[in-house]
């Protein structure tokens, strides 16, 4: 049988550690440990009266038999100094008889007998025996085969190109951290964690080591890319872990936008903290975090708060930042003649205080592709320049790895419409027509010379490295590239001409968002042209709500050179085809036509009033129906937060709908597979929005049937949670980091002490 471990995703510094665990484990003593890399042929010691036992450790990227005799002789001197009473050998290649004899004959102390070294062979044979050691040695059974193979079945592998070896790449690069111990800690006690941070620190290979932990203890991994893919798939006997990588960056961060989907996913960690089988775990950059909370009152709730971990570098000690550059220098395929020219002198120090250290970069820097044409001797110089410019990560590859057409392809895919639902990304019929439209305008290829064809190969391209195409749809392969071209597409060529060939309503509600109100007037005047001629023209397609579309057409009438002329072409104009009406949502529309930045415009306060009648007829007593209770307490709040004065009569027939509607309501009607508790509280949210913002009172006792239901569903979860155990998994979060002997912290010397190790000797 083979053995289950070959030790390769281990750097040499964790496998020293996981030898010192094991042989603590087997002979009951404690073991003090000791600085990586120039120890003194001491990895770990145990000190006694009779004399100290002492363990060294070996274990080379792709070494040989000669390899280890060489390393075992140099330590023949350092054990006779030692002088122990006992001495383990630990090395990570298989070991017979003949070469343990050998290596006895080497050593040649008294001290060392074959039964105490161990290789490969008995490292796998004592971790069958103390299960708590592999437990512990998380990156070990991670990367084990069986649970690759698990987690490219599961969801766990979207978050990746899905591929072995991406997520093997992951898993031999990660350095055990205490944001590992800590997010399992508040993901344990509340059962909801926001892992954010800047770009590039680490938050979805952290989400998705916890994830895989619980997936290893059976746990049902849901990856979802809305908050309505939660709900459907939520299923209370199950014990899930759902994941919302990104989940800020899939809502659009508006006010009504964020009136969608904020209070859902506030709704939805309730129902998970409530759940003992649950758990939900959502990244998101912190500067979308604090922007989102700024604007939404659901997210700036305490319990938010509570649940939050903010995973930015202060977390990552310097001793954690030399791991993570040790471990990518460790696995990479760079030249090592290059790495040899990057431990010289003084560079890696440089590399680890570096103001702009962030894992990302250590990760590009350290991918042999990706340096490819890099000479050995200029290596450590172009490292550090990346560091001093990071935006050049993706600026070489953007600007000469790739065709013009295949720029252009990116740009759109920047400013297209981002779908949120089934599927996240840009929809690849869409961005086909923008990106036709586009090569045409940059002057790239004449209309009549257009092929089929230019749109895959330019796709082709930039797949795999600068986006990922599933089921019909792109998504850029993280949020850095982003990052990069919104400062790449602030040009006025490049906006002024994407804004001419815009295909749909909701791109140009995007690349509009996206133009910013900090560029000047100027080049917002020539992006507001472009797509009102798109507009005009008949070239869009496309619908929104009434109240989006005339935001942003009011918005770029008000940019524009020449507002009365587009306002006459405007009108003139079939647009129905491109809105429908939400008359709930007109209220800030009113508003600002009446009173607001659209009043001075042609026609505002006649269409202002026309608006307003809408409004009017939504509750008039002329229905045939009971309307919706959530579109009331929609209306409720637009009216609250709105200057508009509405009649009497209005009130009166706005009272008698919400009548109707909340006497419809009946607990004891919760359709079959809907969570009452989430219904009801649907519910009783959207009466308290109606009391809130009307003068309209709704029926005591319906309420307090609500409210008494919701409190027998608290009762009851309560006392199953105190009956039965609590459903968690044993998560192994301990690091592997041995504490430096350094009383001040990791210094300098333990530095070049760890980064030793990788030293080819002369």
């Amino acid at each position: 049988m083979p053995d289950r471990y070959d030790f390769a995703n281990l750097s040499p510094i964790e496998f020293e550690g996981l030898c010192v665990d094991l042989v603590s484990a087997e002979t009951g003593l404690r073991f003090e440990r000791f600085s990586e890399g120039t120890d003194g042929g001491v990895d770990g010691r145990h000190s006694r009266a009779n004399g100290d036992i002492i363990l060294q450790a070996k274990h080379y990227k792709q070494s040989t038999w000669s390899d280890l005799q060489k390393a075992v002789r140099s330590e023949t001197a350092k054990v006779a100094a030692l002088n122990p009473a006992e001495y383990y050998l630990m090395t990570s290649q298989t070991l017979t008889s003949a070469r343990k004899g050998k290596l006895v004959q080497l050593l040649g102390h008294p001290s060392v007998i074959a039964a105490n070294i161990w290789g490969r062979t008995e490292l796998n044979a004592y971790l069958a025996k103390h299960g708590e050691v592999e437990k512990r040695n998380i990156k070990l059974w991670l990367s084990s085969a069986a649970v690759l193979d698990r987690l490219l079945k599961n969801d766990i592998a979207i978050f990746t190109e899905a591929t072995y070896d991406e997520i093997e790449r992951i898993l031999k690069v990660f350095v055990v951290n205490p944001s590992l111990s800590k997010s399992a800690e508040i993901l344990r006690a509340t059962r909801c964690l926001i892992i954010s941070g800047p770009p590039g620190v680490g938050k979805t290979t952290l989400a998705q080591i916890l994830a895989a932990e619980y997936s290893e203890s059976s746990w049902e991994l849901v990856s979802i890319s809305s908050i309505e893919d939660g709900f459907r798939a939520f299923q209370s006997e199950h014990r899930q872990v759902f994941v919302f990588d990104d989940f800020l960056g899939k809502i659009r961060l508006d006010p009504a936008a964020l009136a969608r989907d904020d209070s859902k996913i506030v709704r939805f960690m309730s129902m998970v903290r409530k759940d003992k089988r649950k758990r939900f775990v959502l990244t998101t950059r912190s500067y979308i975090l604090q922007a989102a909370k700024a604007l939404s009152e659901a997210l700036d709730d305490t319990a938010v708060d509570v649940a939050e971990i903010v995973l930015d570098l202060s977390t990552y000690t310097r001793e954690l930042k030399a791991r993570i550059l040790y471990n990518h220098l460790y696995h990479s395929g760079i030249d090592q003649a290059a790495i040899q020219a990057l431990l010289v002198g003084d560079v890696v120090r440089q590399i680890v205080d570096h103001r702009n250290y962030m894992p990302r970069i250590i990760q590009w820097m350290t991918d042999e592709v990706r340096q490819r044409g890099v000479a050995p001797i200029d290596y450590p110089k172009v490292f550090l320049h990346t560091l001093e410019n990071p935006d050049k990560i993706w600026e070489k590859a953007f600007r000469q790895h790739i065709s013009p057409k295949a720029r252009i392809l990116l740009y759109c895919m920047y400013f297209a419409e981002q779908e949120r639902w089934p599927k996240p990304g840009v929809r690849l019929d869409q961005l086909r027509v923008f990106f036709d439209r586009s090569i045409v305008e940059f002057g790239e290829i004449a209309k009549q010379a257009m092929r089929v064809s230019m749109f895959e190969d330019s796709l082709r391209e930039v797949k795999s490295s600068f986006v990922v195409v599933d089921d019909g749809t792109a998504n850029f392969i993280n949020p850095s590239v982003q990052d990069y071209l919104s400062r790449e597409t602030a040009d006025d060529t490049i906006l002024s001409t994407l804004a001419r060939c815009v295909p749909t309503v909701a791109t140009a509600t995007s690349l509009w968002k996206k133009t910013g109100k900090n560029l000047s007037a100027l080049i917002r005047a020539k992006v507001a042209d472009g797509v009102l001629i798109s507009l005009i023209e008949g070239r869009v397609e496309g619908r929104l709500p009434l109240h989006e579309l005339a935001n942003l057409v009011g918005d770029l009438i008000l940019a524009a050179a020449d507002r009365d002329t587009y306002c006459a072409q405007l009108r003139r104009m079939k647009s129905r085809k491109h809105f429908w009406t939400n008359e709930a949502d007109l209220p800030a529309l009113v508003d600002m036509l009446s009173h607001g930045r659209f009043s001075h415009l042609p026609h505002a306060q006649a269409y202002a009033r026309y608006l307003r009648l809408q409004i009017y007829k939504l509750v008039s007593s002329d229905r045939e129906y009971a309307m919706e209770l959530e579109e009331l307490a929609t209306l409720a709040s637009n009216l609250g937060s709105s200057k508009i004065e509405m009649p009497d009569q209005f009130f009166d027939h706005f009272d008698r709908a919400v009548a109707e509607s909340v006497d419809i309501l009946d607990v004891g009607k919760i359709r079959s597979g809907e969570d009452p508790e989430q219904v009801i509280g649907e519910w009783l949210e959207h009466i308290h929005k109606i009391e809130t913002h009307t003068s309209t009172s709704v029926d005591y006792f319906k309420k307090r049937e609500f409210e008494e239901r919701i409190d027998a569903i608290q009762r009851y979860q309560d006392m199953e949670r105190q009956e039965e155990e609590y459903y968690q998994p044993t998560l192994r979060s301990e690091p592997l980091a041995r504490p430096s002997t350094s009383s001040g912290g990791f210094s300098n010397s333990d530095l070049q002490s760890m980064f030793s190790s990788l030293k080819k000797s002369e």
